[in-house]
């Protein structure tokens, strides 16, 4: 994560004075899509006022007791729910044009998100409606800091997208994930060994064929050293979120983030102590 953000804003004044690269904003935002059922056929989509020329979104889905797992063992508090077991992290965009065209670094992107637009301030969470917030603290991990002020500070506000159209359609998206076969199969394999192979085949199995690094894996590792499953990674087109989990919905990912071992365990939530002593 090497530039600074001032340097940044040197860069992109330069483009905007010589080149004319400022962004033209995009349609308005379409209305936040109605609750319904995992897997249902409602239209979910997202279209961002600003710096809405971004390549792909990455979906990010946690599998909650491999996330909060790790060596530090503080990671989740100890009202973390032990169910669902699969959870939301977040709906990436990638970098926008304007970053680009200035040479940001992709990583200096996913390190500073949207303050290299707004400057750096406190996380803060939008105003959501009450059963939106409720349906987060559901499949949203309790981490010490929110979790859902932080995406929203560095991975929605620069966008000009509303807090309650993007929560809802990110939590859709979990939601058909969640109903799928390959995930119901995930839950049955808590406390085993899997390949990294199998589960990229039992998820083929419903999406269908999916392009190189469409989908990838992260694990955490545990006090003892051992690789477990922490997050699913999806990688979409912006414009075709409402056909996930079919492949029409797929992007290959420009970038090699999985950092799975071939073979890793699907950790189960510790028995015998706290959820806030056992997770990282």
């Amino acid at each position: 994560m090497r530039a600074v953000q001032y340097v940044f804003t040197g860069m992109m004044a330069a483009c905007f004075l010589l080149s004319g690269c400022a962004h033209q904003p995009s349609a308005p935002s379409s209305p936040s899509p109605s609750t319904s059922s995992a897997g249902a056929t409602e239209a979910l989509a997202l279209a961002a006022p600003r710096h809405g020329d971004f390549g792909h979104y990455t979906l990010a889905l946690t599998w909650q007791p491999g996330f909060c797992i790790g060596p530090e063992g503080n990671s989740c508090q100890a009202d973390q729910p032990h169910t669902p077991l699969i959870g939301l992290h977040g709906l990436w965009a990638s970098r926008p044009s304007d970053l680009i065209q200035a040479q940001v670094p992709v990583t200096t992107w996913w390190r500073k998100g949207c303050s290299l637009y707004d400057g750096e301030a406190p996380s803060a969470a939008p105003a959501l409606s009450d059963a939106l917030t409720h349906r987060l603290s559901e499949v949203v991990a309790h981490t010490h800091s929110s979790l859902v002020a932080h995406e929203y500070t560095k991975h929605v506000q620069c966008f000009g997208m509303g807090g309650e159209q993007f929560f809802s359609v990110a939590t859709h998206l979990r939601d058909r994930f969640a109903a799928l076969p390959a995930a119901a199969h995930l839950l049955t394999e808590a406390g085993t060994r899997i390949t990294k192979a199998d589960l990229t085949r039992q998820i083929e199995a419903d999406t269908g064929p999916l392009p190189n690094r469409g989908v990838q894996f992260q694990c955490n590792k545990t006090p003892t050293g051992e690789a477990v499953l922490s997050q699913i990674w999806f990688t979409l087109k912006p414009a075709s979120l409402d056909k996930f989990p079919k492949t029409d919905a797929f992007l290959s990912s420009p970038q090699l983030q999985d950092n799975c071992p071939a073979q890793f365990l699907v950790p189960q939530w510790p028995t015998a102590v706290a959820v806030g002593d056992a997770a990282r």
